[in-house]
């Protein structure tokens, strides 16, 4: 190492340098030396004394902000190790110990026994009130016709503006400009929890590369394709030279092993495989630089495997996962939930050694949970199996739940009941959700989705079904394109929109009616004062001016209104936090609050129910793919158990179980039946018989309860060998994908057994049977009859006479049903007969 170095750097610090800090001296120069040639246009013209020194400035000023750093970590560390203690000590006493209150902090739980906002939710909320601010960006990239195709103009605007380029379309700038906004925003707050994530001056979207196409290109061919891609200003020598040709390509065969290798090629043999400290996450700097826009979108075509919308909004939730991971544990957060764990399985066993098995099995499950919330997934075994799965269970969204939206009738009593629950004016919610389904109040739409509500359908989350995350294939976009047609996405965003909107409302006349948490009623209030909510965070509400949205909703409590209290006010509650941190946690404990509850009303899956569903298992695998496989669809009903059924067992007094159970079993029922009977009739059926006294009276209301739960498959097998669709019970019950294997295998081999025994085997008939079963959009709740009657049946009828015939007569028998719109014929015969439903 030159000593002159060290000197330079001491000299600049002011003191002598210690050991840990000579080490990599020569590198920090070496560094500054090629950032001073790209920032200073007068640098060569300097003498290399002066060159040194200045380098040896900005490499001590680096010293000493490590320095600052380090203590800083520290500070945060001891920090958030006092604050989990207290908050399991708090939960101790409420008979809430060890494993159970750890993953109380990592994941949502639904009933009032917890203290604290899950990091869970945290990072969700973070990300929401990103994704709120940059609606431009996003709208300007969001794929057209119910995001079926990409926008590329918009795609290609976007990307020349995140460049610096003029791409004369003022939405995309602006969109690029709210994006530089939160991602500056987002950078500060993290460094503030401990991160260290320095400011790229040219840094304007982050960069994805698919490890699958950059392997499969092998390095020289990679190599070669990205060479002409760089701006070659950005990779200097220690002098300030250019490199040449032969030191890029020496910087790009490693970097391609990186990239191919998923880093494997940095790991030591024989060393713990970790994750680095949390709070170090971003900070290594983006080593390759595209000269332009033209250029980065070259490179995507080839080696991304991504769209735009999702870079931008998987970077947005990346970061939120940081953040609400350092927040809560501390700048090493691995490590703090590590020893928080091994201290809670340590209690336990020696507590009682007999039930060692049963602690590990506890110790796996919140191993399982840490891992989702922070991001860790092993590598995908299989990219052929993983795509073909993929593929698979997206294209049984799109021909399957064409009529789902009838199903979510059931919505209603979870919507109700929750509102209930947490004291909201029900009506209002009623009122909300006409006027959210209203196509011309775009207004109010906007200013929902300005409030961090009702998101999903924005972002294109398929996640009520266990689909979430399925990438940009043509298969996931065609799912959420009949979601999108069958008014399913449209109904259930405003009944989401509608409970938030009332909450926020709600949440603001109680800043006006108490001036301190503490004189909420603790029975009234028990679920909000469960969410870790603070009295400075209420205080902060208190100083938020609420807003006016019309419908009723005149306290309105926002996040834009709470991120407009000057610094002056906020300095008068906690002087010793700064004004924006204050904003930010004040914000984040009121969405979250929000999106919580919404998540109860209008059920949606979280972190625990996914760990049930063990969406933690390796992609690529037969184990991982078959799971995943077996829950598609499973996701809702297992949701209203681990949710609902945990609220109710959480009521203080035995009666109060009873009668949220109660409550909720009549009002699913109910709502099932209507839906039931909807559907029977959108298929050309009469209603079914729902009088008790009469045939299938009985059989029916119990389909109808069933429904409720999304389990209404599950109530054809009651009398009857097979739904009514034809699938078994072992099949359904297996998930629709070994369902659609046992229809290929009764296509092939049940007709060749059949036809052996000298049978009649309709293998015309069941093959247009499973065409239409797999065809996407043809179950569409407003199409489906007319499609049957016009194609399908004829086609079944033509390739096996008789088989309408036995159709109608498999309806009678088993189902004590009629059709007023008869199998193959083109036009009904008549209306739809409702006296049926009383037993007529």
């Amino acid at each position: 190492m030159r000593q002159e170095c060290i000197e330079a750097v001491a000299n600049a610090v002011g003191r002598s340098l210690k050991a840990d800090e000579i080490r990599g001296v020569e590198e920090r120069i070496a560094r500054h030396l090629r950032d001073g040639k790209r920032k200073d246009p007068d640098w060569l013209g300097k003498s290399e004394a002066d060159r040194l020194y200045q380098a040896a400035g900005s490499a001590a000023n680096e010293l000493l902000g490590e320095a600052a750093k380090k203590q800083q970590r520290v500070a945060l560390t001891i920090i958030a190790h006092d604050r989990i203690q207290t908050h399991l000590s708090d939960l101790a006493a409420k008979g809430v110990t060890g494993l159970d209150a750890i993953k109380r902090m990592i994941a949502f739980h639904a009933d009032t026994k917890g203290n604290t906002m899950s990091i869970e939710t945290q990072a969700k909320t973070i990300e929401r009130d990103a994704l709120r601010q940059m609606l431009g960006v996003l709208e300007a990239s969001n794929p057209k016709f119910f995001g079926l195709f990409e926008n590329m103009d918009g795609i290609r605007a976007i990307i020349r503006e995140m460049f610096g380029e003029n791409s004369g379309i003022r939405e995309a700038r602006e969109g690029v400009g709210q994006w530089k906004t939160v991602t500056e925003a987002l950078r500060q707050r993290f460094n503030r929890a401990g991160g260290d994530v320095g400011q790229l001056e040219d840094w304007g979207m982050p960069h994805h590369h698919s490890q699958q196409q950059v392997a499969k290109a092998g390095r020289e061919q990679w190599v070669a394709d990205i060479l002409p891609q760089l701006n070659r200003d950005r990779y200097l020598n220690e002098d300030g030279s250019l490199m040449n040709d032969e030191q890029i390509t020496g910087f790009l065969n490693e970097a391609w092993l990186t990239i191919a290798t998923g880093g494997a090629n940095k790991q030591t043999p024989g060393t713990p495989q970790i994750g680095g400290m949390r709070a170090n996450r971003g900070s290594e700097s983006r080593q390759i630089h595209f000269k332009d826009a033209d250029s980065y979108i070259a490179y995507q075509e080839k080696y991304g495997e991504r769209s735009l919308y999702e870079v931008l909004v998987g970077h947005i939730s990346g970061v939120a996962k940081n953040i609400a991971l350092v927040e809560t544990l501390g700048p090493n957060a691995d490590a703090t939930y590590r020893l928080f764990r091994d201290q809670a399985v340590k209690e336990a066993e020696i507590a009682d050694p007999t039930k060692l098995g049963k602690i590990q099995k506890e110790a796996i499950s919140a191993d399982n949970l840490y891992n989702m919330v922070s991001g860790k997934t092993m590598p995908v075994a299989s990219e052929w199996l993983a795509n073909t799965f993929d593929t698979l269970r997206s294209w049984l969204v799109a021909s399957r739940l064409g009529s789902a939206v009838i199903s979510s009738l059931s919505d209603e009593a979870t919507l109700q009941l929750t509102a209930r629950i947490n004291n909201l004016p029900q009506m209002r919610i009623l009122a909300n959700e006409l006027a959210a389904l209203n196509p011309a109040n775009q207004v109010e739409k906007r200013m929902a989705l300005r409030a961090g509500l009702a998101m999903n359908t924005f972002i294109s989350s398929l996640n009520r079904f266990g689909q979430d995350g399925l990438g940009a294939s043509f298969s996931s976009k065609l799912a959420s394109s009949v979601m999108r047609a069958s008014g399913l996405n449209a109904l259930t965003e405003a009944r989401k929109r509608a409970f938030g909107v009332t909450m926020m409302s709600s949440l603001g006349q109680l800043t006006k009616d108490f001036d301190s948490l503490g004189k909420l009623d603790t029975h009234d209030h028990r679920i909000l004062l469960s969410k870790g909510i603070t009295e400075t965070d209420f205080a902060v509400w208190r100083k938020a001016a609420l807003e006016d949205w019309g419908n009723g909703n005149d306290t309105m409590l926002t996040l834009e209104a709470i991120y407009r209290i000057p610094d002056e006010v906020l300095a008068k509650i906690d002087p010793n936090a700064t004004p924006q941190a204050l904003r930010e946690k004040a914000a984040t404990r009121l969405l979250g609050t929000v999106l919580e509850e919404t998540d109860m009303a209008v059920i949606e899956p979280g972190l625990k129910e996914r760990a049930m569903m063990m969406s933690n298992l390796q992609r690529g695998t037969w184990k991982g793919e078959l799971t995943r496989s077996f829950f598609l669809f499973k996701s809702f009903p297992i949701s209203m158990i681990s949710r609902h059924w945990t609220r109710a067992m959480d009521a203080e007094t035995a009666g109060g179980k009873v009668a949220y159970i109660a409550t909720l079993m009549a009002a699913t029922t109910v709502l099932g039946a209507a839906s039931m009977q909807i559907n029977e009739v959108l298929s050309g059926r009469d209603p079914r018989n729902l009088n008790p006294f009469e045939k299938g009276g009985v059989r029916n209301w119990i389909q109808a309860m069933l429904k409720g739960g999304s389990l209404g498959i599950y109530g054809d097998f009651l009398f009857s060998e097979s739904s009514q669709y034809g699938g078994s019970p072992i099949a359904a019950a297996l998930g629709p994908v070994v369902g659609m294997a046992e229809d290929v295998l009764n296509l092939s081999q049940g007709n060749l057994v059949q036809m052996a025994l000298g049978k009649e085997t309709h293998a015309g008939a069941e093959l247009v049977k499973f065409v239409k079963a797999n065809t996407p959009g043809a179950n569409l709740w407003f199409a489906k009859a007319a499609l049957d009657r016009l194609v399908f049946h004829q086609l079944q009828e033509h390739f096996s006479p008789g088989y309408l015939s036995r159709m109608r007569s498999r309806a009678s028998r088993e189902f004590g049903q009629r059709y007023w719109w008869a199998p193959g014929q083109v036009e009904p015969d008549r209306a739809p007969d409702l006296s049926a439903m009383a037993g007529g």
